[in-house]
């Protein structure tokens, strides 16, 4: 029975929980005193469903009878009107005091049960009330007056005492928003390495040109006292030139080129210092575009962005000039976003606690925070003002048992990417973590491989043995001498080397 009501209750709101990284919150709990129990009787919905609703005719007009004042007073049924908004509000089937419906838990029903406790007569209790498919249909709701406390709705600070003619009551605010987006590349970080590099050629291009012209003042400078290093005719001197800059400017220093005359070493001087600067700006313009293109930003501007329907969350997004996409819950936004078919989502930092575990497991990754404070509060009926006043004085006089219940529903959960920083991630992904630069350092090795073992067969197969003919060929030749007395084995080497060095000895 109770897994068909749930199946009802759930296409009602259209809720998918299919490639989705939130749990679905129709998972059946305990009631518990610090929530409200709507039987399914007492349960309003936008639908006609059998069971549902069944004494709502009779709880209404006692409701249009009595004022919430009154009922609060006098101990006799109240009601809620709320929309499921985790960790504010959540919602699952139950079973209390024999009746089947739904458990109303979170944030506000905890801190609600608390505060009409003190507020109202022992014996007053929410047994009825209605299920709102979203924020923006909350709003639209209680302007009817049908039911007496409609919550988790935004307030403004500029009608922080009010809204539509209702009295607004300030709770909880959330101090930020965040931005998800899809952790997927685009590009691999192999290609972003080679663009970084290549999109560095007008400076590479004014390296080349710097250095040839100060090869060629050096060449007008040194030639006529340095002829051999720096020859005379232009062609060959201005290379000698060039050659000599750009050993000069990167710092390797050769010294097969250096300037003899005095104008020519305060030339290199002067481009020594204009080179070692100018190599660094090549370097540092190329390290700067690895740490742009290598971790992703993301830009808001013109993306398309989703949020709930009616949040401030919307509202912030529009004035970044995001293009907005609007959803019933956080649950949709999240599965469009794991389908590409947005680019991000905005949702307050106290939702994505509720949510954060579940990332780890996904593509998603938390890119910014946005200071950007929200209040969630509830909206009173009319005719309440005694209710009102208590409820705020309770606020100011007990915020501690406020903040606990707020931290009862919060899970402090770590963002999983901040293990590793995004950074460092995203510079080790440019090399050895990436499949394009494997494929290139496997084919490397192979090339390396294959090289080597060529070498080693030439060596031993072509090299030495022509070695070793060439030496049989012009090996010393063996003669005999003697004279009267005794004979003496003389060797003496008729080869070409022997010769020469004879020659050179002759002339020496």
């Amino acid at each position: 029975m109770a897994w068909l009501v749930v199946i009802t209750l759930a296409s009602l709101v259209h809720l998918q929980s299919v490639s989705s990284i939130f749990l679905p919150y129709w998972k059946a709990k305990n009631h518990t005193e610090n929530s409200f129990h709507i039987p399914l009787n007492a349960l309003a919905v936008d639908a006609d469903v059998a069971k549902f609703g069944t004494k709502m005719s009779f709880l209404q007009n006692m409701s249009k009878e009595h004022s919430l004042d009154e009922r609060c007073e006098t101990g006799l049924p109240m009601s809620i009107a709320w929309h499921h908004y985790a960790p504010y509000v959540t919602m699952h089937n139950s079973v209390h005091k024999k009746k089947v419906g739904f458990t109303v838990a979170g944030m506000f029903p905890a801190m609600l049960t608390q505060i009409l406790s003190s507020c109202c007569h022992p014996n007053s209790s929410v047994t009825f009330g209605k299920f709102l498919r979203s924020a923006r249909h909350g709003e639209e709701s209680f302007v009817e007056n049908n039911f007496d406390i409609t919550f988790p709705l935004y307030g403004y600070e500029a009608l922080s005492n009010s809204f539509r003619s209702h009295a607004f009551i300030s709770l909880v605010r959330a101090p930020r928003v965040i931005l998800l987006v899809h952790d997927n590349q685009s590009h691999t970080q192999t290609s972003v390495l080679v663009k970084a590099i290549i999109g560095a050629w007008p400076m590479l291009i004014f390296i080349l040109v710097t250095a040839l012209f100060s090869g060629i003042v050096l060449w007008f400078l040194d030639h006529n006292q340095n002829p051999d290093e720096f020859p005379p005719p232009f062609l060959r001197g201005a290379w000698e030139g060039f050659w000599w800059a750009l050993v000069t400017m990167t710092t390797v220093g050769y010294g097969d080129r250096s300037p003899k005359s005095p104008l020519g070493r305060v030339f290199c001087i002067v481009w020594i210092i204009t080179g070692v600067i100018i190599v660094s700006i090549f370097t540092a313009l190329v390290t700067a575009s690895l740490s742009a293109s290598t971790y992703p930003n993301f830009n808001i501007h013109g993306s398309k962005i989703g949020a709930v329907n009616g949040s401030e969350e919307f509202r912030l997004g529009v004035s970044m000039n995001a293009d907005m996409k609007v959803f019933l819950n956080v649950m949709q936004i999240t599965k469009e976003l794991l389908k590409n078919e947005i680019d991000g989502a905005l949702v307050d930092n106290y939702v994505i606690t509720h949510f954060l575990e579940f990332i780890k497991d996904e593509p998603i990754r938390v890119e910014k925070y946005i200071e950007h404070p929200i209040t969630y509060g509830v909206v009173l009926a009319r005719n309440s003002s005694r209710l009102e006043r208590c409820i705020r004085h309770y606020i100011i006089n007990y915020p501690q048992e406020i903040f606990e219940r707020i931290a009862e529903n919060l899970i402090p959960l770590k963002n999983p990417t901040d293990d590793v920083s995004q950074q460092l991630k995203a510079a080790e992904s440019l090399f050895y973590q990436e499949k394009m630069f494997s494929h290139i350092m496997f084919a490397g090795l192979g090339l390396v491989g294959t090289l080597f073992l060529v070498g080693i067969i030439w060596e031993f197969a072509y090299r030495r043995p022509k070695i070793k003919n060439q030496r049989i060929c012009l090996g010393p030749k063996m003669t005999f001498s003697s004279d009267d007395e005794t004979v003496k084995l003389q060797a003496t080497d008729e080869s070409p080397v022997a010769k020469l060095d004879d020659m050179i000895g002759h002339v020496a």
